[in-house]
Formats: structure tokens, sequence, C-alpha cells
């Protein structure tokens, strides 16, 4: 499917930081070629929520799921994106007061590793925003805060790091050439001021209803023939480490050790054909007749081993899942700026799958 327009995204892709994130232009693109304003897409491993979010400003209703905590509240943050910043800064009027009302709160002391990245005192206020924000529901105020948790520039959160993992840069930033960069750093004027640089583009008013959910109760939610299309891009297997590489963000959302999520994610080729024969059957068992499933895969090497993805998962759908039928495929090379931050060398193109749900077959 060629590109036929410049479509950069909308800002609140930009929330925050996601290694590996499908491109806005062709997420937008499949939503409006696969589907048609009014149908429910499902997208099981919706990560930054690029998807999604192109779904529900192209009027599609949407459920969105993912094993990652940090890639269900990026998703809710901008699927509950407000439509102005008025409302939102009122948000922030409570917020603040509560920070300034509970200034013994939070003390208890974070990990070595989590202090290192933060003043003290800025460490104690973000941690109450971020707690405070998520009891009250507010995801968007979460997702913008997480994106100014870690970078080396004065509107972040933290002493000098990198922006999309988190490493230190005390030797190219050091403390006695730099003591700015190591003072305290007030989180409320960099959130507003974060808050408005993404709604300076709002969002159209909410005319669709969409829902994220962990895997867990997907088949509470997904009852057969539910959906009328899937648009998804599974892991590279560990060409890429989602947990690791947003282990700051996860901490302050609750998960004390990044590795706990390793070990449900699929991360290796061992138990990827069978972890993906799961996730097929129920992909095919809530399809309707004539649904669509969009796959965009990646091609993966690791340690001098080519892994062809795309001939995988045609051979676990031909097995477990001969209701999907293949109807066409193509490639596209992956831009630089988005590969892995093994110099690019894991996954070099992206290779795009369209199944369509036929009657009869394992899940007809």
């Amino acid at each position: 499917m060629p590109r036929k327009e410049n479509y950069p995204g909308h800002r609140l892709h930009e929330i925050s930081p996601y290694i590996g994130k499908i491109r806005p232009i062709l997420a937008r693109q499949l939503v409006q070629e696969y589907s048609r304003p009014g149908d429910w897409i499902w997208d099981p491993f919706c990560g930054s929520g690029t998807i999604p979010l192109e779904a529900r400003l192209l009027g599609r209703h949407v459920i969105a799921s993912d094993i990652n905590p940090y890639a269900c509240i990026l998703t809710r943050a901008k699927l509950h994106a407000p439509c102005s910043e008025a409302a939102c800064l009122n948000s922030m009027e409570t917020l603040t007061s509560l920070v300034k009302m509970n200034e013994k709160k939070n003390e208890n002391k974070a990990p070595d590793w989590v202090r290192d990245f933060f003043h003290g005192e800025t460490l104690r206020e973000t941690r109450i925003l971020i707690a405070e924000s998520l009891a009250r529901r507010l995801y968007f105020i979460v997702g913008c805060m997480l994106g100014i948790l870690h970078h080396q520039r004065p509107g972040f959160l933290s002493y000098p790091a990198s922006h999309l993992v988190p490493y230190l840069r005390y030797k190219r930033f050091p403390r006695d050439v730099y003591p700015e960069a190591y003072e305290y750093r007030d989180p409320i004027p960099r959130l507003e001021a974060k808050i408005r640089r993404t709604l300076a583009n709002p969002p159209p008013l909410r005319t669709t209803r969409f829902r994220v959910l962990q895997k867990s109760v997907i088949n509470k939610y997904l009852p057969p023939r539910s959906i009328d299309t899937i648009i998804t891009s599974p892991p590279y297997l560990d060409a890429l480490d989602y947990a690791r590489d947003n282990r700051l963000r996860l901490w302050f959302l609750g998960v004390e050790d990044f590795r706990i999520i390793n070990q449900r994610e699929i991360g290796n080729i061992s138990t990827f054909s069978s972890d993906m024969a799961i996730i097929l059957k129920t992909m095919a068992d809530v399809l309707k007749i004539d649904g669509i499933c969009v796959l965009v895969l990646g091609d993966v090497t690791r340690s001098k081993r080519f892994h062809d993805i795309p001939n995988i998962i045609l051979n676990i759908v031909n097995n477990d899942a001969n209701a999907l039928v293949l109807e066409k495929h193509w490639s596209d090379a992956i831009p630089d700026k988005r590969r892995s931050r093994r110099n690019g060398k894991a996954t070099k193109r992206e290779r795009v799958m369209i199944f369509r749900k036929a009657r009869g077959g394992n899940n007809g």
C-alpha cells in the first residue's frame, strides 16, 4: 500500500517516548484502508497507542490491550486527552494543592538507582503528582508527567539523562561544570508547560467508544465475532526490550522490578511460535466473518541468524488459525531513527500482512 500523503501525526503521538513505535502515517493509512467509520478495531499489542489514537481520530471504536503497564497508561493518556487545556489545568490546581499539603508524603526511600536520577524534592513531588493523578484516573496528566520524566533539557525533571532509555549522562554533564543541572526542578510549571504544548492542537470531541484492557481480561470483553478489524504490530522478538527501556517510567507506575514484565512478554524465538499461536487463535475467533487482520511485522536478525517472522506467522495461521486467509503482503524499510538501540542491526524492514477471516476453518 503506497503512502499517498505526508502526515506527520497528531501532537498526542509525542506525549511520551516509546521505542519502536509504528509510524503514524502507516497506522492512519491502515485504518483508512481496512475499516470504516463506526467499526470496532482491536490492537492487541497497542504499545504507545499509535494505532488506537489514529483509529479514534478517524471515527472508529477502539479496544487496545498490552501486557506492559506503561503501554496501557500511554494509550489511555492519548485516548483520554481533553479537547481543551482548560479542564486539564483545573485538575492541576487540585494536584498542586495536594503537593503542598503532603510535604511529608512519600518519604519512604526509593531505590538508589531511582534516586540517582533526581533531586530529592523533585522526586518526592513527582511521586505525589503521578500517584494522585492515577488515583483520579487523570491518565492524560500521567502521560504528560512520564513524558518529561527524564532528559537533559531544563524542561524535564531528572538530572541529565537520555530521553528514550534512562541512562545518566554524568560524563557529558559533570556536576562541577553544570551545577544548575543538578538543582531542584519544580515539576508543576514543567507539567503545565508540557500540557500546553501537547494540547496546542487539541483532539476533536470524542464521538466513538474506546477501552484499554490488560491482556488477562481480553476474553471477558471480546466475545466471538465482535471485532471488524484487527490492526497490530507484535513485538519484534528481543530486538527491543520494552520493559528494560522503560524501567524508570514503570517504577513510577508501581512496577518495582521491570523483569517481572519481561517474563510475560514475547521475548525470544523459542516461545514466539507457541505464544503467537494462542493470540492468533483469539484473533480469528473474535473477528467477524470477512473481517480483516493486519499484522505489521519485522524480520529479525539476532546472533547472525535471520528469523523470517512473516513466514513463521504464516505457518502458525495455517496450522492453528486457518480461518485467516492471507490476501496480500508487502515490505517497507524502517527509518534509521526508529530502529532498535543495537545500531539498527536487528530489524531493518517492516512486513505488512493482510488476512481476511473466511467462513469455516478452525475458527470460522
